[in-house]
């Protein structure tokens, strides 16, 4: 995904498309909004064939990168978005039907660390397909058509795992009207939490080089800073991994999440001193977002049950998907009118909300020996 990301733009705006590109982007970004219904149809069909199904379609909709005309670029965005959402919600379940209890953030972190090892490889990997082939547009085409092939790799991958895979059927004793109210209001909530999860992480993630830039440093110091906050991220989730801690999921969401939120306040003050203060507190943060990301899904896990794992880890995923929308609409304006120093201060206030508002939502619905454990 990674390796694609960062030769999409470069290919589409050496090929002068870059109208075809934003469309195309917003186009996956609608598909992906209907992550409520492919989480329904997860639980349906099993979390591991959603993630099987869902890899193969997300390989085809990104090898139609390479066409820069506008109805293909939007027709194989619309093909991706649905492969990446059905994947994505489909690890859901899988990972629910299959974990005890006590395993749950271990297997959180050790997908996380994942996510970060791949993000890492596949931007060195596109950085060293542009080195060799030497031709700019050619070694983006090259990223693009290898990017596929890796995907169709991991769908290989899928088919010798899990083996046991089932879809989580509800017991007799839930009846619907048992289970319908309860759904209602969990999605509820986890669509609030998701709606300003996203809503902050757009008003900081895209303008890091900018923040960078804007204190002094040169393009290629601002890439290196983003390079060691991907490695602090992977550290921490690495850390993670080996540590037990679903029995204070809310205190280290609580301690994390506030921490995260202090640091982006502090980036506002921090723009005025030297461009190391500067990637300090934004590596410092990214750190500290990888944990509460870690604390967040972990909570989740505690309290979807397992008969709609899909579909409210979906409605979830549409929400942050609403935010992220929001927060990329309020972010540049912003950026323009109030400046930089308000931007980190209102995306700190946003996150430093958050940290407060999930507990507060969501505590009481999980096990009490969790909350005990917690409290302790």
């Amino acid at each position: 995904m990674w390796m694609s990301k960062v030769a999409q733009p470069l290919h589409f705006a050496d090929r002068g498309a870059l109208v075809a590109f934003g469309a195309g982007y917003a186009a996956m970004a609608i598909a992906g909004g209907f992550s409520f219904a492919f989480g329904a149809l997860a639980d349906r069909i099993g979390g591991l064939t959603a993630v099987r199904i869902g890899t193969v379609v997300y390989a085809i909709g990104i090898a139609g990168r390479v066409m820069t005309d506008l109805v293909p670029a939007i027709g194989f965005s619309v093909v991706a978005g649905v492969g990446a959402s059905l994947a994505l919600v489909g690890i859901r379940p899988w990972i629910r039907s299959t974990m005890a209890g006590n395993d749950v953030s271990t297997i959180v972190g050790g997908r996380n660390f994942g996510n970060q090892i791949g993000m890492f490889a596949g931007t060195i990997g596109a950085a060293g397909l542009f080195a060799l082939v030497g031709q700019a547009d050619t070694g983006n085409v090259a990223a693009l058509l290898v990017a596929p092939g890796l995907v169709l790799l991991g769908a290989l991958w899928l088919l010798v795992v899990g083996r046991n895979d089932r879809p989580v059927v509800a017991t007799v004793s839930q009846t619907r009207e048992e289970r319908a109210p309860g759904m209602l209001g969990l999605a509820t909530k986890l669509g609030i939490v998701g709606v300003m999860s996203g809503f902050y992480v757009s008003l900081i993630t895209p303008f890091v080089p900018l923040y960078l830039t804007r204190s002094g440093a040169t393009s290629s110091i601002a890439a290196i800073v983003v390079a060691t906050m991907s490695v602090a991220q992977l550290v921490t989730s690495a850390v993670l991994a080996k540590r037990k801690t679903s029995d204070r999921p809310f205190t280290l969401f609580l301690v994390t999440e506030l921490a995260a939120g202090l640091l982006a306040v502090a980036l506002a003050f921090a723009l005025s001193s030297s461009v190391f203060v500067v990637a300090a507190v934004l590596i410092a943060r990214a750190a500290f977002v990888s944990v509460a990301v870690i604390a967040e899904e972990t909570i989740q896990y505690a309290v979807i049950p397992g008969n709609a794992a899909g579909f409210v880890f979906g409605i979830s995923q549409t929400a942050f998907l609403v935010g992220d929308a929001l927060g990329g609409a309020v972010g540049g304006p912003l950026w323009q009118s109030a400046g930089p120093i308000w931007l980190a201060v209102t995306a700190g206030g946003v996150t430093i909300a958050n940290a407060f508002v999930m507990p507060l939502l969501l505590r009481r619905r999980t096990p009490s020996t969790v909350q005990e454990a917690d409290a302790v």
